[in-house]
């Protein structure tokens, strides 16, 4: 799932929760999986969670954000349900590293009657590992919403970018895995991996918990769409998940 601008930072600031998500990238079967948060402040900068790793915010002056990405791709096994997606080579876990950019712009300041701010951000990570061998690059486009004192909605659209390497190790069928009764060769070409539409709500509690909801739609594009691999499954994956934070 799609990475979310933080437009606020704390001392510390830990939470827990679980989410709801396809087996994989185009698959029909949904599974739960836990999810964690945390951010803490830092000498050097803003240390916090990127979905299954971690970034480092190097500028705290909270106009613009940017650093380093560490994180981990889960890959595919042979444990998911479909069984001809299981008998293709599995794609390993494996180390991604990259960069990150953000920034947001209050709409007060455009002469606008409004505490809406907009928020936008690029990321880029490649395999560090021996996984996927590939890059990905995703660039997010957001609203802010403070409804109230308690309340906070973020609607945003992001698009991911995928080389030839990450497009044909998660969509790709090669020669020799191409089967009679299963998969047709596929030569999966880099592009446009996918585009997705998403809304965050948080709800502060009181002055150390809140509450914090993720409601996506991840719509595949391109040769990603069009791999005998996803045409199984579906094009369009939903993901759901909530997290409760404490604040130190």
């Amino acid at each position: 799932m799609a990475s979310f601008v933080s437009v606020e930072a704390h001392a510390a600031k830990i939470g827990a929760g679980i989410g709801r998500t396809v087996e994989f990238a185009g698959s029909n079967d949904y599974t739960f999986i836990p999810r964690a948060s945390f951010e803490l402040e830092t000498g050097i900068g803003i240390f916090k969670n990127n979905e299954l790793g971690v970034q480092l915010d190097l500028i705290k002056s909270g106009a613009v954000d940017t650093g380093p990405i560490l994180r981990i791709n889960l890959g595919r096994n042979d444990s998911v349900s479909d069984p001809l997606v299981a008998a293709l080579p599995e794609i390993e876990v494996t180390a991604e590293a990259g960069w990150f950019v953000g920034s947001g712009v209050k709409l007060d300041r455009l002469g606008l009657n409004t505490d809406n701010i907009v928020i936008g951000s690029v990321k880029a990570v490649t395999d560090v590992g021996d996984g996927h061998g590939g890059t990905l690059l995703s660039a997010s486009l957001g609203l802010v919403m403070p409804i109230n004192e308690q309340l906070r909605m973020v609607p945003s659209v992001t698009l991911n970018y995928a080389d030839d390497n990450y497009m044909q190790s998660f969509y790709g069928v090669s020669p020799n895995k191409a089967r009679p009764d299963g998969f047709m060769q596929f030569d999966a070409k880099g592009g446009l991996e996918s585009s997705q539409l998403a809304l965050v709500v948080i709800r502060t509690i009181d002055t150390r918990w809140s509450v914090t909801g993720v409601f996506a739609q991840n719509v595949l594009q391109g040769d990603a769409k069009a791999s005998p691999i996803t045409e199984r499954g579906s094009d369009k994956n939903l993901f759901a998940g909530f997290t409760a934070s404490y604040t130190f």
